[in-house]
């Protein structure tokens, strides 16, 4: 089943709005087994929709989803740039301007005029009912290809793609293809890559994506049949041993608040240039309670005197960002809280605040337990939320691989 996706606003080719849409479609569809064969962006110009939408139809995709122009300002033109294209006529529909109507009493409004385009319907072609919003969608079969218009409003768009166009094509017959994905941290893509080509140089049948982040890589697997997925997903899983910290949807985060649990030890976090960040990745865990004692921002020096008891002579001769400093908060927090681990850390997250000797970018992350503590030396970017993200992301990775090993 080959799909089209056409997103139309101006908003999208600013920048000013993020394209979730054509995202969230491509990889529904996909996990059903369709192919998405092009995206496409355009603006609220019956022009260049109208051109957009034939140049889709000359690739023959089953389905071309259009999305976005259904509201009911002056810009919204989808609505009658698509009826056009297709040679229907518009006709207003009482029936749902008097549920509109009465939905706006509801909430002490009167409905405005502008809102009358939302009740047309087309001569021919099929409506399709809107669950959460006031913007129904349309479908029309052109010439073998079926053309779908939904709202860009993304909560309605979802809400009607699982409710009416998920079911259709499946109906159609498009098989769902058996999909499995690694989850990994800690090892670049390029040496990953090269870590499982045993696996990956085979004739297995499979398609495999590639899926690098700040947080580590996502390897998806899939093929038609589940056999030569899972054979390939057991294979590769081997190849990278502890880089991998789970498959599907499951978070990194989880990954580790479960290996805590299951090891019964428990986390505290000393945190100077994250700002608690590691704290609240943590806490986004249901349960996390068992495993993470508590955590303290230790952002000035007067915060790792008072709260830490760093002492002020170690702070001005050795700096709030060094390897001494972020070994005495990892031990002082650990037995403040009296945690199997304490995880400290320190650096100059930038863009400012930077010197010669200490560069923005510089981190120091400590990890106390049983076994004693270590300091690990770091040096990221210039961006100073990337720098944040990063420095949380290493710090966790290594609570992970300390807690494999525990």
């Amino acid at each position: 089943m080959k799909i089209a996706i056409v997103s139309i606003g101006n908003e999208l080719l600013s920048g000013d709005t993020t394209n979730t849409n054509a995202t969230w479609i491509g990889k529904k569809l996909t996990d059903i087994g369709c192919t998405v064969i092009q995206q496409i962006t355009i603006p609220d110009q019956a022009i260049p929709i109208s051109n957009s939408l034939a140049q889709q139809c000359v690739l023959s995709p089953d389905f071309v989803i259009i999305t976005g122009g259904l509201g009911p300002t002056d810009d919204d033109i989808t609505r009658k740039t698509l009826f056009d294209f297709v040679g229907a006529e518009s006709i207003f529909d009482e029936e749902y301007w008097a549920i509109l109507s009465k939905r706006f009493k509801r909430f002490g409004m009167d409905i405005p005029d502008s809102n009358r385009n939302q009740a047309l319907i087309p001569t021919n072609g099929d409506i399709i009912p809107n669950p959460v919003g006031s913007a129904r969608g349309s479908k029309f079969d052109y010439n073998g290809t079926f053309l779908i218009s939904l709202p860009g409003v993304p909560a309605e768009m979802e809400a009607m793609m699982k409710e009416s166009i998920i079911p259709m094509i499946l109906e159609m017959g498009v098989k769902p293809k058996s999909i499995k994905i690694i989850r990994t941290a800690g090892i670049p893509e390029s040496a990953l890559i090269e870590q499982i080509a045993l696996a990956t140089q085979k004739n297995h049948g499979c398609d495999i994506g590639y899926y690098p982040s700040l947080f580590g890589v996502d390897i998806r697997i899939s093929n038609p049949k589940p056999d030569p997925v899972r054979n390939l997903f057991n294979e590769i899983s081997d190849l990278l041993g502890v880089s991998v910290y789970g498959e599907g949807k499951k978070s990194f985060e989880e990954a580790v608040i479960l290996l805590a649990m299951d090891k019964q030890k428990t986390i505290s976090t000393a945190e100077s240039c994250t700002g608690g960040l590691i704290g609240h990745r943590l806490t986004e865990i249901s349960g996390s309670s068992n495993v993470f004692k508590g955590g303290l921002v230790v952002y000035s020096n007067e915060a790792k005197m008072k709260l830490l008891d760093i002492p002020i002579n170690l702070l001005e001769t050795k700096g709030a960002v060094s390897e001494e400093t972020a070994k005495m908060m990892a031990e002082n927090v650990k037995e403040k809280f009296k945690s199997d681990y304490g995880i400290s850390l320190t650096g100059i997250a930038g863009p400012t605040g930077g010197t010669e000797e200490k560069p923005v970018g510089l981190v120091y992350i400590g990890l106390a337990q049983k076994k004693g503590v270590k300091v690990k030396e770091f040096h990221f970017g210039n961006d100073r939320k990337r720098n944040k993200l990063r420095t949380s992301q290493v710090a966790l990775n290594w609570l992970r691989l300390s807690l494999l090993n525990d």
